[in-house]
Parts: structure tokens; sequence; C-alpha cells
């Protein structure tokens, strides 16, 4: 017997689990992505919220404005939260697409809220401060570009719900559907109140956002 026939030919050999490990690894690096995208929108999105009022002028009160009165037309400090909205449509939108393989149905409705957002910040509100000149037009694309965030992140909602798998009492996913609808119709109710009610709407988004793309079920997932 030659020494040749003694050695395993490379077909005998046990293939190593090359494909299941490479995937693995792509999917987790996806995740991470995903994670570190919709982390960097929320955290820029929330410096607007919280700062850009220091530079908004005396007429504007975060109390009775919303997050489209403080980026409205012709207003200083504007840029701040129009860039808000960008870094959160964006990294929303982008961590959608990259992880769009979980929940599909969820990351459709996400991308939508994320084009919203965009929308919101390339067409503003009508300014608020008196005497100073509008583009109406403008102001109706901000508000149909509004009304898309609001109805996306509602689909979102009812997406978690009844996607594949999911509880059907998921009481974040029930809470976000029930506020989608309850804050709109309160901010009419209670005017003088509704940039306060508009921010507690987009800081409950900011936890579903957040659940979707860094909790740990979803990184193990």
């Amino acid at each position: 017997m030659s020494l040749w026939t003694c050695i395993p030919s490379r077909t005998s050999l046990p293939r190593p689990l090359v494909v299941p490990v490479k995937q693995g690894y792509i999917v987790a690096m996806h995740r991470a992505t995903a994670a570190l995208l919709s982390a960097g929108g929320i955290g820029v999105i929330l410096l607007a919220v919280l700062l850009g009022p220091q530079f908004s002028p005396l007429e504007f009160s975060w109390i009775q404005h919303s997050t489209s009165e403080q980026a409205g037309q012709r207003l200083p400090g504007a840029w701040i939260m129009r860039a808000g909205f960008v870094a959160y449509g964006s990294g929303t939108l982008l961590a959608a697409i990259v992880d769009w393989r979980t929940r599909p149905m969820v990351r459709a409705a996400l991308i939508v809220f994320g084009m919203g957002l965009i929308g919101t910040a390339i067409w503003s509100n009508a300014s608020i401060l008196p005497g100073v000149l509008s583009d109406m037009r403008e102001d109706w694309l901000h508000s149909v570009a509004s009304a898309i965030v609001g109805t996306a992140f509602a689909l979102a909602c009812v997406a978690r719900l009844f996607a594949p798998g999911e509880s059907r009492r998921d009481v974040l996913a029930w809470a976000g559907l029930a506020i989608s609808v309850a804050v709109p119709l309160a901010m009419a109710v209670y005017p003088d109140a509704r940039g306060l009610l508009q921010r507690a709407m987009f800081g409950f988004s900011f936890v579903f956002v957040a659940r979707e793309f860094m909790s740990p079920d979803h990184q193990a997932g």
C-alpha cells in the first residue's frame, strides 16, 4: 500500500461549516449596523428636541409649539430640528433596509416612516412669527409628510402585532397604535399643549424603534 492511499482525499474529509458560519456573521453585522444607524438617528433628534428651543426666538414655546413649528419657515434655529428630522428619518430608513429580513412588514412601514420624516425637513411648516410671510404650499406638503409619518408608525405597530411568530399581546405595539390615534386628537382638543403632547409621542417612537433594532431579543434572534 502506498503512502498516498493512507491519506484521505480532500473530497473524503468532512466539509467545514463555512456557509452557515458566514451567513450568521453577515446577519450579525447587519443587525449591529442597523442598531448603530437607529441609535445615531435617535441621538441626533433627541438633541434637537432638547437643545433646539435654546436657539429659537422668544415667541417659541416647546409646550405649545410642535417640533414642526420649531423647524418652521424663516425661524431662527429651525435648521437644528430639520437636521433632527433628517437624522432620525435616514437612520430608521437605512436600519430597516439593512435589517430587512427581520419582520419585513414592520421594516417596510419603518422605511415609509423614515421617508416621511425626511419629507418634513424638506418642506417646512408655516412660520409662527407674526408678520412673516410663509409659503403655504410648502406648509401643505409638510402636513402631508407629517401625516405619512403618523400613518406609517401606526402601520409599523400593526405589522409588529401580526408578524409571524409575534405575540398579539405585545403591549408596546398596542400602546403605539393607541398613541398614534389618541395624541393627534388630544393635540386638537388641547392646542396650548400640543408641543408637549407631540414630543411625548416622539419619545414613544424612540422606544419602539430602539426595540426594533437594539433590543437583546432582536440581536439574539
